[in-house]
């Protein structure tokens, strides 16, 4: 079995099957499927602290764990909180004179020009602190000496470099962290006013002073002598403008010039390093002029003042601590400190720090005490060894060939072993780095013996067709024919089931239908069904076939109804006496409404006569033997008037006229002369149409124009086309709603007099022959009241219309009487709306399907509410359809001069 590298996919040569479903992962084939539940991950154990980023000044160290016990795979979940953490160490002051740590790295790139235009091959670089942004601090910008041209040479400084000259805080991984000036991360230590660190403000004073005095060129205003610290020195302008003629200067104690020397002045802000302390400078462009330096200066500073001009006096103020003077030999180095922590994990070596204390008390001061005296050699002693590191190897994978030379991984680790416990943790590889680590691979030997999964034949499919399975037998077998247990062979793909029968089953096709058997009215059809191969393309024996789900291959159709023979009323005899003719109308007929078809649509054997002889009273003078002659068989009686469809009309909107084919015919139906039809009045070949453009549309009706008794009440009726008024010419005149009708109101009450007479009630008239049982006079009282039945439904469906109530009279018992108020009475009508009528809507005309010699062309056409919301065809039916196909091109083809045969038109 040959062995990919991880990842990779590996397929079994000596077997059938394909490891398809495997991959390599540390030389082992793992199955996918048995490797695909998610795990989540945990930390393992803190490894060892690295070793210090610096070597005094406050470094740090850090140590860091893994996500990998277990790690996370398949989709699980990382772990949460932090893989690394730091402590500081080194924390003890860098001898004086020794390089700043950012020079140190700046310093390692000199001789680099990293060709930059302008740069000699002897560039020196130096730190670039001011104008850098603070999310930048920690990136390693440094200037090119002499000039004021700065880079970014490094994303980041090394662990424990100060974030800038003016703060004790250092950056770890890139990132600003708080520390204080004791170099200790986290630390809230701080330098008092003394410049000690932690100290409490007794071992210094404060001198101040002030300086007015105006000499042409500088003057020196006061020596500020070295261990100085918090320099604070201001030079107030006499006239409130920054222009006053006098600016602040500094020296060294060599009268070599720090600040605004040979009569150049810096009108901006800048900062003067000065033997390792800051010192800040207001620039002169300010109405007060400041330098400050919180740092202790290791030299003597001296400070000037210029004045040129119309010298005014200078108004310089200035304040400074000095140390309290005290004999030098009373702070001692003691060489007895805490111990430092070991350097190595196992077999290192600690030794004790050197603390400044006060020789009287042996209290312990800050290392500024003693900074002048010389530093006792550490004392060092062996530390952890209880323990010892090295490489071991804690694992091998299979070798790479089952048969012959071969290599195989070797898991090496670095381990910590404590030799009085006889235990052993690992560690990371960094702990071992002063041993050279072993290889991480060896030669080897495959024992050429071979693992495989063998198999029994496949078992018969489940389903003949359209995808079925079948299953198999496995057993893990070596290459000597031995059996082995199963799990012995998990590392290889296993494959028992399979898709088989994969080809559709065979199905019922049909063909299209036969034309109806009968040319009108119900009759039968017939179709081919067979038995096809899934595919189609192959007729196969029905027996293939369900024979359950099989279509039918006779079904009913249904043409249009039957022409049939429809006679009128027999007409007046054609004399007034004696024997003569009658006839009656006998017309084609076909369809629910019976429309006119042509004579040819009907049995002519069954044609009904349509003359017959009448006999109607003697003439008085004429001769018993005489009577009216019967008109010719051969022309008048069998011959008869017939027409065909009205045209079009010839106006889309308004007004038109249309016109119809006349024609007088035989009993045959040919065309016979006209004088043969001229006893029977001729139909009209022309009349006139209508073709409304527009709908119309009423409003509601308005109250009555009374309140009791008969009156008026109208409403507007407008045409209008897709709900836009138009003249009411577009609309039919004849089917105009009305705008005006008759209403009721309530039965207005009768005379009467405002008095109470003879006790009647109030608002009735007196009857003086009333009497019980009298009912002249409908009385209202408490036991009549009136009952209201529900309202009907909506005398339309659309644009308005009413709705009715039956309203009646009862008495307490619920029998109906005439006893109550009518001014009272509910009304039995009310107005309804169910919304805007639909309407026909239609798009607009599609292409013609030919360019000459006469095409058709169609558009889209539907019934809507005005709101668009598209309706049913039949919601539209009460309104003429416009037409969705018409011809087109009907201009001949050139050089295509051809007859056209056009449908039959029916003859009425």
């Amino acid at each position: 079995m040959p062995v990919c590298p991880d990842g990779g996919l590996r397929t079994q040569t000596d077997a059938v099957l394909s490891c398809i479903l495997s991959y390599c992962r540390h030389g082992m084939c793992v199955n996918k499927e048995l490797d695909l539940q998610p795990v989540h991950g945990e930390w393992g154990s803190w490894g060892p602290y690295s070793v210090c980023s610096r070597s005094c000044g406050g470094g740090t160290r850090s140590n860091t764990r893994d996500c990998n016990k277990p790690e996370p795979r398949n989709g699980g979940k990382f772990c949460v909180g932090r893989r690394m953490k730091f402590r500081s160490c080194n924390t003890e002051p860098c001898p004086r004179g020794q390089k700043d740590f950012r020079e140190e790295q700046c310093s390692l790139f000199d001789g680099k020009h990293f060709n930059i235009n302008g740069l000699p091959p002897t560039v020196r670089w130096i730190p670039k602190y001011s104008g850098i942004l603070m999310k930048d601090r920690c990136k390693l910008f440094c200037r090119v000496a002499g000039t004021t041209a700065y880079y970014q040479l490094k994303d980041r400084v090394t662990d424990g470099t100060p974030c800038g000259p003016d703060t004790y805080d250092i950056c770890v991984q890139g990132l600003c962290r708080q520390a204080g000036c004791d170099h200790v991360l986290n630390s809230k230590a701080r330098n008092d006013k003394c410049g000690v660190c932690g100290g409490d403000n007794s071992s210094c004073k404060t001198l101040a002073g002030t300086f007015n005095d105006a000499q042409y060129g500088y003057n020196t205003v006061v020596r500020i002598p070295a261990g100085a610290t918090n320099i604070d020195i201001k030079q107030v302008s006499y006239s409130g403008k920054p222009e006053d003629d006098n600016y602040l200067a500094l020296s060294d104690g060599q009268s070599n010039s720090l600040l605004n020397g040979n009569f150049v002045v810096a009108m901006f802000k800048r900062e003067i390093n000065f033997k390792g302390s800051v010192i800040d400078y207001s620039g002169s462009d300010t109405k007060v002029e400041r330098i400050n330096c919180t740092d202790r200066i290791d030299e003597e500073l001296v400070l000037q003042v210029l004045c040129v001009g119309n010298l005014y006096n200078p108004d310089v103020r200035y304040s400074f601590n000095i140390p309290i003077e005290e004999h030098r030999e009373q702070f001692v180095w003691d060489p007895s400190g805490s111990w430092l922590e070991c350097n190595r994990i196992c077999q290192g070596q600690r030794r004790r720090k050197a603390v400044c204390v006060r020789k009287s008390d042996h209290l312990e001061v800050s290392d500024q005490r003693c900074e002048d005296l010389p530093r006792p050699v550490s004392v060092a002693e062996p530390c952890n060894t209880d323990c010892e590191v090295r490489w071991h190897v804690a694992g091998k994978s299979e070798c790479s060939a089952k048969c012959g030379p071969g290599y195989r991984s070797l898991d090496v680790q670095c381990m910590k072993y404590v030799l009085i416990k006889r235990q052993s943790e690992r560690m990371e590889a960094s702990a071992c780095g002063d041993t050279a680590k072993p290889q991480t691979r060896e030669p080897c030997h495959g024992d050429c013996l071979l693992k495989s999964w063998q198999y029994s034949a496949w078992s018969q499919c489940s389903k003949t067709c359209g995808r079925g399975s079948r299953s198999r037998e496995s057993y893990c077998m070596n290459n000597l024919g031995r059996r082995l247990a199963d799990q012995d062979c998990n590392e290889y793909q296993r494959v028992v089931t399979e898709t088989c029968s994969d080809q559709p089953c065979p199905k019922w096709t049909v063909s299209e239908w036969s034309e109806c058997l009968v040319t009108c009215g119900k009759g039968m059809r017939h179709r081919q069904v067979s038995c096809t191969s899934g595919t189609g393309d192959e007729k196969m024996s029905e027996h293939f076939c369900d024979p359950s789900s099989k279509p039918p291959a006779v079904g009913s159709c249904e043409l249009p109804e039957c022409a049939s023979w429809q006679v009128g009323v027999w007409g007046a005899c054609a004399v007034t006496c004696g024997h003569g003719y009658q006839m009656r109308a006998v017309r084609c007929v076909s369809g629910t409404y019976g429309d006119t078809v042509d004579d040819r649509e009907c049995n002519a054997a069954a044609r009904p006569r349509d003359s017959q002889d009448c006999e109607m009273p003697a003439c008085p003078w004429a001769s018993p033997v005489q009577s009216t002659p019967r008109p010719d068989n051969s022309a008048q009686l069998l011959t008869q008037w017939r027409y065909g469809s009205w045209t079009a009309c010839s106006v889309s909107c308004g007004k038109g006229k249309r016109a119809r084919y006349v024609s007088c015919r035989d009993a045959q139906g040919g065309v016979a002369d006209e004088s043969n039809c001229a006893h029977l009045p001729r139909p009209p070949e022309s009349s006139a149409c209508f073709s409304p453009c527009g709908q119309w549309r009423a409003g509601e009706w308005s109250s009555c124009s009374v309140t009791c008794g008969a009156g008026r009440t109208t409403r507007q009726v407008v045409c209008s086309n897709y709900h836009q008024p138009v003249d009411q010419s577009f609309c039919d005149p004849d089917e105009k709603p009305a705008t005006e009708q008759e209403c009721t109101g309530a039965p207005c009450p009768p005379p009467y007099n405002r008095q109470r007479i003879n006790d009647q009630p109030y608002g009735y008239p007196q009857d003086p022959g009333r009497h019980p049982g009298h009912s002249s006079w409908n009385v209202p009282s408490a036991d009549n009241q009136w009952r209201t039945g529900p309202w009907g439904a909506c005398s339309s469906t659309c644009a308005g219309g009413f709705q009715r109530r039956v309203v009646v009279c009862q008495d307490a018992d619920g029998r109906s009487n005439s006893y109550c108020d009518e001014r009272v009475k509910p009304a039995e009508s009310k107005s309804c709306d169910s919304g805007p009528c639909p309407l026909w809507n239609y798009g607009v005309w599609g292409e013609c399907t030919q360019t000459c010699g006469g095409g058709r062309r169609t558009r889209l056409v539907v019934c809507q509410r005005p709101s668009g919301q598209r309706l049913n065809d039949y919601n539209c039916d009460i309104l003429d359809k416009p037409p969705d196909m018409e011809q087109c091109s009907l201009q001949p083809c050139p050089g295509s001069a051809s007859w056209h045969r056009r449908p039959w038109k029916p003859v009425r």
